[in-house]
């Protein structure tokens, strides 16, 4: 026989009616005692007469989380080999194919009404990566390898990039000689429809790009001056030469036409075959931006100057009418306004500025022409910046519209290039109106330029820059600023009866022509363009019968009328790219600074830049992404890129590359490249978050779209102030740069479109939280930024987040100390909907790489003089994980290099907290979590509250009455009543007398959900109140009646009630 000891009562809420009166005094209020027993109702309550009932609910204690708990054990440690193999498709947490499916032959992606991709009326996101070079051509045994690991990865489209480029992997597509590229090579266009096929019978599609590194030959039919042109230069030419633009076209019929065996279907017809790409990063308004139509050998620049001429020939009638459009000036030049411009004094009023590690020493020498004076500037440690060097003399003044001339003397040894402008001398420190690089020689030259400024300024300054990053010695004489000079005037013996009009240099001593005049040119380019992409869409669609989507190029080299035009807005960005500070791609002279993006929060950052370039009504995609090696932080990138294009609404991104001999076609194992992804641990481990964040949806898309109106005269005026590299942005119409974290953002393009005229106010301060709350940028510590991912299905921390203690949703993160004092830590649900409910989870934690045997060049870490070698390695980042669970129900295990189970991790804690431990021992960057589905009261809690309330005790927990009717929940979880709603009396324990023979016995009866099988209900009785028993000598079940869902039970006294003067009754429930 079991005793109690009185406790404390619950409210009754009702009178109960017996055959015999039984009175309660007042309501009474439940509450809970040291050993949580509920008696209903409290004795004080009774006035003492004939029998009553009494209930009684056990309760177990309430659990405390102890955030002692939270304290990781363990150290950084030295990192272990992480190698995921080249071949890996074996199923298990980290197998994602199951995104994908095969592509049906209905399965062509078009376009909906709200510009997003669709295939058969459901969207589809891509998360892609690009095969450059060499993938392309991957050899046939290879191929269903590489094609099912990248299933496993989530991607489900791949860019086919760089297959006319002479380097690639067999040499590519064209089957060049030493003087064609006009021939198909055979046997490399059926590796490519291999590759293809395995991909689409993997449900990935492909996108095919045509004009990327292609290099012309003398007798391709555009004569003997294009082998002299950059090649990058040369692709510029079919926007004006129908030579080319005929090569261009032919190479795409070769390409997307002839049957592939493989499929039974041309490139063309095959509904895997998602995009083509017509041209890569290239146009002809980024091409004379950039300078190259400055460059073009006389032939081709007679071609460009013939078409211009035409142009202003249906524009103006004649010269006057040009000259007049244009603005010309002619103003007589007045006094110099630099002071010592020659020298004379020594190097008075010239300031040598030397930033970071880069030094020089500057002094007056006599090595200009006939001994004269001038200034030298000696590099003697150069640094990673080329501005780091700068020589100038500031004071200067100039006005809004007049017309300035600047004339100096320069050389090098060796030669090299000299950066000169007319800019601010204070921030935002740019240009007035002048800014351009000269190339230098070891002779001296005289360099020219007037220039009308373009702002009013009481502070600017003469500068020469550039020079950073040069261990040499640079010269400057004779320098000059006057106001004043000619602009714009034809040169004598031109004009446009004799179609004799020059075309319009970007810089240099030729003819560059007024603002108005440039103006002009810009119209004029900006038609060729509209000319160009109509002309190849019109090749592509109706000539080859390609019925998929086209894009252009990327926003940031072709205006954003133009590429509205297309089907697909398309953007590339390389959060610190390689810089080659020398001659490109000098693999002995470059850096790549090794910083973290979620330091960087605005106009720098490469998501700002990628959001303002979105048009609206258009599908948006970054076909080119990466943090390139040997960043420390690259891991960051799939993350972060994946979490804000979803948030923004973007419909795919693609990671740049995957990397070459990826296919086992060359030592594994190590990261091989500044954009090799492959072998990256965290970096692919990343990949299937990002592809639950954007392809599954986990992201939603932000709340409210901030537009900008863009008409094609605001464009050119744009154009007039762009750069090569960003020819539109709507930062050009104000949009600051923070705004892309809190709001989506697109421009409206055309002649009348709606959207805001007048620049939007960004938010302010450190800290910027999405308008859906489930992404916040945390900069509030400089240089320790943190960024927050917090939806339903995937939390996630990225930045300086060790020794802290950080809750998202219902799990709560500890990082511990490691090698950067940064990680990556990121838990997505693989299987199930709440880390509470039944799942199956996947965590990823990542943080210090390199591969074996690199060797850095010096303390800034941003330079290599070895690479190494295999096997790659990678810091086991320790933490604690803590989820509001019983431990019985949580499991984990540490993951091998294929994904697979290989060591289990212990999970402590209690009744409602489970925690999970992970130390540098776990050799591991990724972990698989298996929640027990949920059963008896722990499931009818999560059917009653939120996410929020189910970690609110007050609200959720046992004892709570959310309804603030006095019943807890745990005893309407028993009766199979709802939480927030007030018990009804009916449904609530009742007093009864059950007559048997002559006796009649004191009893309770009450409804229960049949599926309550985790609480016990046990009578107990009492005849003071003070003592109770439990057992059946004190109390048995008298019957049980089925009612469906419900049954109602009823208990008994096994004693009359005769046998006593006075008889209590109570129910105990308990877990």
């Amino acid at each position: 026989m079991a005793r109690t000891s009185p406790a404390s009562a619950s409210r009754l809420g009702s009178t109960l009616q017996l055959p015999w009166p039984i009175r309660i005094a007042r309501p009474c209020t439940w509450s809970i005692q040291t050993r949580p027993v509920l008696i209903w109702p409290k004795p004080d309550c009774l006035v003492q007469s004939t029998p009553m009932t009494t209930h009684t609910f056990q309760l177990p204690r309430m659990p405390s989380i102890i955030i002692a708990a939270l304290t990781v054990m363990g150290t950084a440690q030295p990192a272990v080999p992480f190698v995921m193999p080249w071949d890996d498709s074996t199923p298990g947490i980290t197998d994602f194919s199951a995104l994908n499916t095969p592509i049906s032959p209905d399965a062509r992606v078009r376009v909906d009404t709200n510009g997003h991709f669709v295939v058969n009326g459901n969207r589809i996101r891509f998360l892609g990566m690009n095969f450059a070079g060499q993938l392309p051509f991957t050899p046939t045994n290879k191929t269903e390898a590489v094609a099912a690991r990248l299933a496993k990865f989530g991607i489900n489209c791949v860019r086919f990039h760089h297959m006319d480029a002479p380097w690639a992997q067999g040499g590519g597509l064209l089957a060049y000689t030493s003087t064609t590229s006009t021939n198909i090579n055979p046997v490399q266009l059926e590796k490519l429809h291999y590759t293809v096929a395995r991909l689409k019978e993997h449900g990935i599609y492909s996108d095919i790009n045509l004009l990327v590194g292609r290099q012309y030959r003398s007798r391709d039919g555009l004569g003997s001056d294009v082998v002299t042109m950059d090649w990058k230069d040369t692709h510029v030419l079919g926007y004006f030469n129908d030579t080319a633009l005929a090569l261009q076209k032919d190479y795409a019929r070769k390409v997307l036409t002839p049957t592939n065996r493989f499929t039974g279907l041309p490139l063309a017809k095959d509904p895997a075959v998602a995009f083509v790409e017509i041209i890569n990063e290239n146009g002809i308004v980024q091409k004379w931006l950039d300078g190259g139509l400055d460059r073009l050998p006389a032939s081709y620049a007679a071609q460009l100057g013939a078409r211009w001429n035409d142009w202003l020939a249906l524009r103006y009638t004649n010269d006057t009418f040009l000259l007049a459009a244009w603005r010309a000036i002619d103003q007589p030049l007045g006094p110099n306004l630099l002071k010592n411009g020659a020298f004379s004094n020594a190097l008075s009023y010239w300031t040598t500025e030397q930033h970071s590690s880069a030094r020089a020493v500057s002094s007056r020498t006599y090595d200009f022409i006939g001994g004269a004076p001038s200034a030298q500037i000696k590099v003697t440690q150069t640094s990673s910046e080329a501005w780091h060097i700068q020589f100038n003399q500031a004071g200067l003044s100039v006005t809004v519209g007049q017309p300035y001339t600047i004339t100096f003397w320069a050389k090098s040894d060796p030669p090299a290039s000299l950066d000169v402008s007319v800019m601010q001398a204070h921030a935002d420190w740019q240009a007035v109106g002048f800014n351009q690089r000269y190339a230098l020689s070891t002779n001296w030259q005289q360099f020219t330029r007037t220039f009308i400024a373009d702002r009013t300024d009481t502070n600017v300054r003469v500068n020469f820059g550039g020079m950073g990053t040069v261990l040499g010695t640079f010269w400057i004489a004779d320098v000059r600023f006057h106001s004043g000079g000619q602009v714009g005037l034809l040169p004598p013996g031109t004009s446009l009866a004799t179609r004799t009009i020059p075309r319009i240099l970007y810089s240099g001593d030729g003819y560059t022509g007024t603002a108005e005049a440039r103006k002009d040119w810009l119209r004029f380019l900006r038609d060729l363009e509209f000319r160009y992409y109509e002309q190849m869409l019109e090749c592509i669609r109706s000539e080859c019968g390609y019925n998929g989507l086209v894009f252009g190029t990327i926003m940031a080299n072709s205006p954003a009328t133009v590429q509205s035009r297309l089907d697909v807005i398309d953007g590339h960005a390389y959060w610190q790219h390689p810089v080659f500070p020398g001659t490109a791609w000098d693999m002995s002279n470059w850096y790549v600074r090794n910083v973290s993006m979620v330091n960087t929060l605005g106009d720098d950052n490469t998501l700002a830049g990628l959001a303002r370039q979105r048009i609206k009504g258009k599908p948006f995609t970054v076909t080119e992404y990466n943090h390139p090696q040997p960043n420390y932080y690259g891991a960051e990138g799939p993350l972060l890129l994946a979490a804000y294009a979803a948030f923004q609404d973007w419909d795919g991104v693609w990671m740049f590359d995957y990397g070459h001999g990826q296919d086992g076609s060359t030592t594994m194992g190590w990261v091989q490249g500044f954009f090799d992804t492959a072998q990256h641990p965290g970096k692919m481990a990343n990949l299937l978050l990002a592809a639950n964040l954007l392809r599954r949806g986990d992201i939603q898309p932000g709340q409210q779209e901030i537009t900008t109106a863009l008409t094609p005269e605001t464009e050119i005026d744009i154009l007039l102030k762009s750069h090569a590299w960003g020819i539109f942005s709507s930062s050009q119409l104000g949009v600051p740069g923070k705004l892309a974290f809190a709001r989506r953002l697109s421009t409206s393009v055309g002649t009348n479109v709606a959207g805001l005229t007048n620049p939007p106010v960004g938010p302010t301060g450190s800290i910027i939280t999405s308008d859906t709350a489930e992404l916040t940028w945390d900069l509030s510590i400089p240089e320790r930024g943190l960024v927050k991912i917090n939806t339903p299905r995937t939390r996630a921390l990225v930045g300086w987040c060790t020794n802290k203690i950080i809750n998202l949703g219902e799990l709560t993160f500890a990082p511990n100390t490691n090698m950067l004092g940064w990680c990556t830590i990121a838990a997505t649900i693989v299987r199930g909907d709440s880390f509470t409910n039944e799942c199956q989870a996947l965590l990823v934690a990542t943080g210090w790489w390199e591969n074996t045997g690199q060797t850095w060049k010096n303390a800034e870490k941003s330079s290599l003089s070895k690479f190494g070698g295999p096997p790659v390695l990678t810091e086991v980042v320790p933490f604690t994980l803590s989820l509001p669970l019983s431990t019985n129900r949580v499991r984990v295990w540490a993951l091998d290099e294929r994904g697979q189970r290989k060591a289990s991790v212990p999970v402590t804690g209690n009744a409602t907290n489970a925690v999970i431990v992970v130390t540098t021992n776990s050799s591991t960057i990724w972990y698989e979590i298996n929640v027990a589905p949920l059963t008896g009261y722990a499931q009818w809690q999560t059917q009653n509250f939120t996410a929020v309330e189910l970690l609110n005790p007050a609200v959720s927990g046992e004892s709570a009455t959310p309804a603030g009717d006095g019943v807890p929940n745990l005893v309407k979880y028993y009766l199979g009543l709802p939480a927030k709603t007030p018990a009804p009396a009916d449904r609530l324990p009742l007093p009864a007398l059950i007559l048997l023979g002559e006796q009649s016995f004191l009893a309770i009866q009450h409804l229960r959900d049949k599926t309550a099988t985790d609480v016990k209900c046990n009578p107990e009785t009492s005849n003071d109140l003070q003592t109770w028993e439990s057992g059946p000598s004190a109390a048995i079940l008298h019957s049980v009646e089925d009612l469906g869902l419900l049954e109602r039970v009823t208990f008994r006294d096994t004693e009359p009630v005769t046998a006593h003067k006075q008889r209590f009754m109570r129910l105990a429930i308990r877990r």
